[in-house]
């Protein structure tokens, strides 16, 4: 039972098990960018619809919820291949758009959305006391201004102070809850005849206990992330894959110590 692994141990796996298949990640990484920019400018120059206006934010709301996600459990998908040793091509990043998972990776993705917006609204609610509803629904939806917010943020202390300190509460819950829904796309991959209710179940067993190592593990890429952004951004077409196998990693790590998931009542 693999139950002292470490974080350097799952990044040591990640990087052993990319060894040749650096290439073929990098390629996936970048087709999977490519792919969301494509259609996204081309949707959006049919639509042809002011930036930030009630209907471009309504069409990438349908693009980021009903095809992207797709693609990025895609990439998921392949790096779980990739850390198990098995062979993964560019054509794999269509895979969940097979009709046995797409229904039921769209319904995990509409959670993740939802519980993600409910936990933003409570977060935010002190921006709602001290700053309105407007600037509280601004925040929550990303529509309010670059000028309106420095000018907010200019003129009042209290409400950078509280930026800050619910910006930074934001970030946890959003590595946990991303965190067990990325484990769920895993579990439901490894074992189709679940229910979602019960992949998601079995994803949050597997996070119990584990939280604090995985947000560790997240928080050992900034470096890597930084530097791949650097790199004129193409660095990052190998660090993300780094990452993406490095958590694959963590997830099978704990998959092995907590049994299979009919132990979940």
């Amino acid at each position: 039972m693999k139950n002292q692994i470490t974080n350097g141990m799952h990044r040591e796996q990640a990087r052993t098990a990319l060894k040749d298949h650096w290439g073929t990640m990098a390629w996936i990484t970048f087709l999977a960018g490519f792919i969301r920019l494509i259609i996204g400018s081309v949707i959006g120059g049919i639509a042809n619809l002011p930036e930030d206006s009630a209907g471009s934010n309504f069409i990438s709301f349908l693009l980021n919820n009903f095809l992207f996600f797709a693609i990025s459990y895609g990439t998921y998908y392949c790096a779980l291949r990739v850390l198990r040793g098995k062979r993964v091509e560019s054509g794999m990043l269509t895979t969940i758009f097979q009709g046995k998972f797409y229904f039921p990776m769209l319904l995990i993705n509409f959670i993740q959305y939802l519980i993600e917006l409910v936990l933003n609204l409570i977060v935010l609610l002190p921006v709602l006391l001290s700053s309105g509803v407007t600037m509280y629904f601004g925040l929550m939806f990303n529509s309010i201004s670059v000028e309106r917010l420095q000018s907010e943020m200019s003129g009042d202390l209290f409400f950078v102070l509280l930026l800050l300190i619910f910006g930074f509460l934001m970030i946890l819950v959003g590595v946990f809850v991303s965190g067990v829904f990325q484990f769920a796309v895993w579990v439901k991959l490894d074992d189709p005849e679940l229910s979602v209710v019960d992949a998601l179940k079995y994803a949050l067993f597997l996070m119990q206990g584990r939280f604090g190592q995985y947000l560790l593990l997240q928080l050992s890429f900034i470096g890597w992330f930084i530097i791949g952004a650097l790199v004129f951004v193409i660095g990052l077409l190998w660090v993300i894959p780094y990452h993406d196998v490095a958590i694959a990693s963590f997830y099978d790590t704990a998959r092995e110590e907590k049994g299979a998931p009919a132990i979940v009542e």
